[in-house]
């Protein structure tokens, strides 16, 4: 990664440093040229920089047909003047021959360590994406977490004897709440929901923001039928709490669907989408 950002870093200096050569070059060229020829210098070289222009907008390739085309037409029309009219070549001539392709060449080395950049920023946004456990909205950890989390803790039930138990909370109306709300202000219901949860559970259970519509699932070191107590403690607080008095309208009730609904190893083995899936499946008994 790090001889990828130095040949980057290279390649964009160069080009800077061919860049300068060249404005260097057309003011020289400027200065120097004689009275007669002034105006057509300019032209070329009003012709040259559009070309190299189009190049370090991002079009290396046809900066690099447009200077070859500028070079072709100079070099044709100085050798026509000189065999049919006895035009003289001065120096400035062979000087400006090489100029567009020595701009096609910068806006290419430019072009190239902008792409190095561009590509190692994109390959480092998808490995922070794939590492990141924690929901940017809520806080809490992801569905991805989940899943990390599920497999460990099967083990550790396994080993330790404990129950495991998923439970999901989803809201009734989410659709509704997402029409009749501003996205600001659902994205604050989302992040009030899950911090309520939060502080309804245990210390050693954790809370889970799986997805954009509101859902949470919750892990707890306990049997379906325990879990009843959390499911109580968790409407109770959904339920008592004022932080969603300023959020949503008067007469309107955040309303929730909660399913749990216990690991067992002999029919779900590995296999924690599948356990996932039960949970989710156990949702359209709650109404």
């Amino acid at each position: 990664m790090k001889r990828v950002e130095q040949q980057a870093q290279f390649q964009r200096d160069l080009a800077m440093l061919i860049l300068i050569l060249w404005a260097m070059g057309q003011a020289l060229i400027m200065t120097f040229a004689s009275p007669e020829m002034r105006q057509t210098y300019l032209v070329v070289l009003f012709a040259m920089d559009v070309a190299v222009l189009v190049g370090y907008f991002g079009r290396p390739e046809a900066c690099l047909a447009l200077c070859s085309t500028v070079t072709c037409v100079w070099v044709t029309y100085k050798l026509y003047g000189v065999y049919m009219n006895g035009h003289v070549l001065y120096l400035l001539d062979y000087f400006l021959s090489p100029m567009p392709l020595l701009g096609a060449v910068g806006a290419k080395m430019y072009c190239l360590g902008i792409q190095g950049i561009s590509n190692e920023n994109a390959m480092l946004r998808q490995q922070v994406e794939e590492l990141v456990l924690v929901d940017n909205v809520t806080g809490m950890y992801n569905l991805r977490a989940l899943y990390r989390d599920m497999q460990v803790m099967v083990h550790y039930c396994d080993r330790n004897q404990l129950p495991l138990s998923l439970m999901e909370i989803q809201l009734r109306y989410e659709s509704e709440l997402r029409g009749m709300l501003p996205a600001s202000s659902f994205t604050e219901l989302r992040k009030q929901m899950c911090e309520v949860i939060h502080d309804s559970i245990r210390v050693e259970d954790r809370v889970y923001s799986v997805d954009d519509k509101g859902s949470v699932m919750v892990l707890l070191t306990t049997t379906e039928r325990d879990s009843s107590v959390v499911r109580s403690r968790i409407l109770n607080a959904l339920s008592t709490t004022d932080k969603f008095s300023q959020i949503l309208e008067a007469g309107t009730k955040l309303d929730v669907r909660i399913s749990c609904k216990q690991y067992d190893k002999d029919v779900y083995g590995k296999d924690m989408i599948r356990f996932r899936k039960a949970v989710e499946a156990e949702l359209v008994y709650d109404v």
